[in-house]
Order: C-alpha cells, then structure tokens, then sequence
C-alpha cells in the first residue's frame, strides 16, 4: 500500500516542477520548446523571410497500418488495445516567427 503512496507523491512533485518550470520560463524558452531552435537557413515559403524558421523532428499518426490491421483480425481485436490502428510517421515540423504558419515535411 505504501508503494502507491509513494508513486502518487513522485508524480505530484514531477507535475508540480514542471508548473515551476513553465512559470519561470522565459518566452524565448517556451518558443524553443514548443517549435524547436532556430534553422537559420530556411527560408519560409509563405512570407519569404529567412532566418526566423524554427525546426523540430516529431511523429504524426498516419492513416491506418496493414500489419496492425492484419495483426487486429487474427487476435480478434484485442491487439488494437496496445498498438491501435494507426501507423507514425518521422516528419520535421518548421514554424515560421515572422508571419506564425507551421508545416510539415
């Protein structure tokens, strides 16, 4: 019993740091989380200004997998409550400060 005490109190004082963390950050700091460091020589396509381009690498989920799909029928769905259906894809997001549309490619 006291296990599970102890790993409440653990992720209550992880989620009260990181309320810390995000109030003393500055608003530079929260750009570069949020958007990744800056790719000084991209050049935006939409306000064509180079220089003002953030870039971070992330996983979007992707239409729906053949292996998982496959996977689901064999097992009778019951894998679909560890893997789901959809597949993820390695993209780059970019974010351009200048005029603030964000892609992918």
């Amino acid at each position: 019993m006291w296990f599970f005490g102890f790993i409440l109190l653990v992720f209550v004082v992880a989620v009260i740091a990181g309320v810390v963390k995000g109030l003393t950050s500055t608003p530079e700091q929260i750009a570069e989380m949020q958007f990744g460091p800056f790719n000084h020589q991209m050049i935006c396509p939409h306000c064509n200004t180079t220089g003002q381009i953030r870039t971070k690498p992330i996983e979007q989920k992707k239409g729906v997998s053949g292996g998982k799909a496959t996977a689901a029928i064999l097992t009778g769905g019951v894998s679909l409550l560890a893997t789901g259906l959809s597949r993820k894809e390695k993209n780059t997001q970019a974010h351009c400060m200048n005029c603030s549309n964000t892609w992918f490619f």
